[in-house]
């Protein structure tokens, strides 16, 4: 394994330094004044001034080194570490802070189009990460927290997806595709102007026929169940000051590893889980007396349907079988919420005073559940037969199911769970001198339900020369209790709610240095240390009802360095390293000790890298390559058995080739090594991880017009 891994880096190491001699000033300029985002402070400036750890990703780049999705691109970057849940939800992992045994929150705020995606029942996004980078501008990731802009949920990062069709991208294309497990795609952005409107629009779909070979928890070979359909369509018209902007996505994907764990335990019934997402957003700005006002109003809807399989048959009836109940299906269960977001917001940009650059911003938004439905075929057959005298010995109400028993509903939330949250938000991006800026941020949220949180921010930037930028940061964010864990109905084999838990916060310092001698290279470090208070986590003790609480104290620190060149049109080479720690407390239950420990899960390592060779105009090769160390066991007084994770390291290979400017094929190889990738398991009960794919290849075409 570790000669592998030098020679990865040996190999990738000569390739950039082969070609290093010629140089094109003219497009690294293009590329640096283009290098720009506003995803920290709402105001654009080049990402090496801004008062925060920014790193823009330029799709087309990315494209051609063979990145297919959000989540690919995002897992080439720092401190971030992607990982997938056994119903297949994308997990995102920033600096390696996480839930272990809880799928339900990312804790990172992610916007597509500046539209914030995330929802208040379950708090992920995980539904946007397979969106194709096809259809990107580019995406702006803030590692860090930044709620002074964001509010809840900027917690652990922020990530902008900017699609040509957000960004005004005046090209007209259709793009298709076909790889590995049947896998089908085909795509299309457009533009087109009428007098003076201008309008946009995009759309995809794509679908596959994916299992996988992998040991159920019995040690048998069987095949997961990943099968997906997947697609989306965008609008946008804009007049003068007026921009309306609106997308549909919808997706459904095989329930991988059957929620719990188990590979397909009633082959005769459907598993699998739908989300669809629906936006719409108006906007206007205007300037007037050097004063820049932009109203947005936002309407959002997003479903979430579930069709999960729990234990076969023959389990489900054995265990009804030992009070004279029969009992001919098996353990499965179906939910179906949706959630509905109203949103107006304000946003006033001062004039300039003295050194003082302003920007004030009011909003409240509206949160109501549509609907809220839960079918359980083991809870149902509990409820029809309660007058059996059915006790807390029967082995389907056990030490985590109190709560169901306490209150046997068809819900997952309780009755008349809504929220509203109102909020103001102040920054001041002050010039202190030709090379210091300081940014200062205040923002507070006031909800319903939790009353006033406040935000804070600050930021130190000093172009100590015309090649070195220093930064000193601090930031405070919080997360309040998403509405599942607040109010959540207790269910068998589901986690209760807890109303009385408060919300997390973290604060945040970092230390960052950019040195960048000429336009071909560019070298960031940066030092990071974030403490977090009241953590919202599982509670684990087996005595009481499985639900969540709040954790004392979390810590973590590490470091990220970056290296960037460029040469011209021919070279583009990235490379990153991460160390990570991350450490807590377990707390002391009834006879059973607190215990320090280190986040398991993630790796304490991370090394990735991306180089893209373009001989010639018509063809290009491009290389990616991600290390991650071997992850740490976890301490939980249940947990038995080796739960690591060993070190991998994967390539990936992509050939493009440019028949004209308007067309072009791409062929990818993943993993072309065929390395064995493992993810960790929900609650540790899968031998070995959760199995992912071994070599697969991708073929698209692309034609612009």
């Amino acid at each position: 394994m570790q000669k592998s891994l030098l020679w990865g880096s040996v190999i990738l190491s000569m390739l950039t330094m082969a070609y290093a001699d010629e140089l094109d000033t003219s497009k690294d300029m293009e590329s640096l004044l283009d290098n720009a985002s506003n995803v920290a402070i709402k105001k654009s400036l080049n990402v090496d001034y801004l008062p925060s750890v920014v790193t823009v990703i330029d799709a087309q780049t990315y494209r051609d080194a063979g990145i297919q999705t959000i989540a690919e691109a995002l897992d080439m970057l720092p401190g971030i570490q992607m990982q997938i849940s056994p119903m297949g939800y994308p997990i995102t992992t920033v600096r390696g802070l996480k839930t272990p045994n809880s799928d339900l929150s990312d804790k990172m705020k992610v916007l597509i189009d500046g539209v914030a995606v995330n929802n208040e029942i379950s708090g992920s996004s995980y539904f946007y990460m397979d969106f194709p980078m096809q259809l990107v501008e580019k995406i702006e990731v803030l590692r860090g927290p930044n709620s002074t802009v964001y509010g809840a949920g900027a917690f652990y990062g922020t990530v902008n997806i900017i699609t040509k069709l957000g960004s005004n991208k005046k090209e007209n294309q259709l793009f298709a595709g076909a790889g590995s497990y049947q896998y089908r795609t085909v795509g299309t952005n457009i533009n087109s102007a009428s007098g003076d409107w201008k309008l946009f629009a995009d759309g995809y779909y794509k679908q596959n026929n994916k299992s996988l070979d992998a040991l159920d928890s019995n040690g048998v070979l069987k095949q997961t169940e990943e099968a997906m359909k997947d697609f989306s369509v965008g609008f946008k018209a804009i007049n003068g000051g007026f921009e309306f902007l609106t997308r549909l996505k919808k997706s459904t994907y095989g329930n991988f590893y059957s929620f719990d764990g188990d590979l397909n335990p009633i082959p005769q019934r459907d598993q699998d889980h739908s989300d669809t997402y629906f936006f719409s957003q108006l906007s206007y700005k205007k300037t007037i007396d050097d004063y820049k006002l932009e109203t947005k109003a936002n309407f959002s809807h997003r479903e979430v349907d579930i069709k999960g399989n729990l234990f076969s048959v023959a389990d489900v009836a054995g265990a009804f079988q030992d009070i004279n109940i029969t009992m001919n299906d098996g353990g499965y269960f179906h939910e179906k919420t949706q959630e509905q977001n109203f949103e107006v917001e304000a946003i006033l940009t001062l004039p300039k005073i003295k050194s003082n650059d302003i920007i004030v911003g009011v909003g409240v938004r509206q949160v109501n559940i549509a609907k809220d439905e839960f079918y359980s075929s083991i809870e149902n057959a509990i409820t029809q037969n309660l007058d059996m005298n059915v006790n807390y010995a029967f082995d389907y109400n056990r030490h985590g199911e109190l709560a169901f028993w306490d209150n046997p509903t068809t819900k997952l939330l309780k009755e008349g769970v809504g929220r509203t949250i109102g909020y103001g938000y102040a920054h001041d991006l002050i010039s202190l001198s030709d090379d210091v800026d300081l940014i200062l941020g205040l923002r507070a949220d006031d909800y319903s339900d939790y009353g006033v949180q406040l935000s804070k921010r600050a930021g130190l930037v000093y172009r100590a020369a015309d090649d070195t930028i220093l930064k000193l940061l601090y930031g405070s964010a919080f997360r309040v209790p998403t509405l599942m864990e607040a109010y959540g109905n207790g269910h068998i084999d589901f986690h209760a709610g807890d109303s009385t838990i408060v919300p997390e916060v973290t604060n945040t310092y970092e230390i960052q240095g950019i040195y960048t001698p000429n336009f071909n290279h560019k070298f960031s470090l940066n030092l990071f240390y974030a403490q977090l208070n009241h953590v919202i986590d599982l509670e684990e003790d087996q005595y009481t009802i499985v639900g969540y609480q709040n954790f004392k104290k979390r810590h973590n620190k590490g470091f990220e360095f970056e290296y960037f060149y460029h040469n011209g049109l021919e070279h583009d080479f990235y490379f990153n390293a991460t160390r990570l720690v991350t450490q807590y407390t377990l707390p002391a239950e009834p006879g059973v000790a607190a215990v320090d420990m280190n986040m398991p899960d993630i790796s304490k390592v991370m090394l990735k890298a991306m180089y893209v060779y373009r001989p010639m105009q018509q063809f290009s090769l491009g290389t990616t390559w991600r290390y991650f160390s071997d992850t740490e066991a976890s301490k939980l007084a249940w947990v038995h058995g080796d739960t690591t994770l060993d070190a991998t390291h994967i390539f990936d290979e992509t050939a493009t080739y440019r028949f004209s400017r308007n067309s072009e094929a791409r062929l990818t190889g993943k993993n072309i090594f065929n390395r064995v990738v493992t993810q960790p398991s929900h609650y540790y009960n899968t031998n070995s991880g959760i199995v992912r794919e071994g070599r697969n290849w991708f073929l698209s075409y692309v034609y612009k017009f």
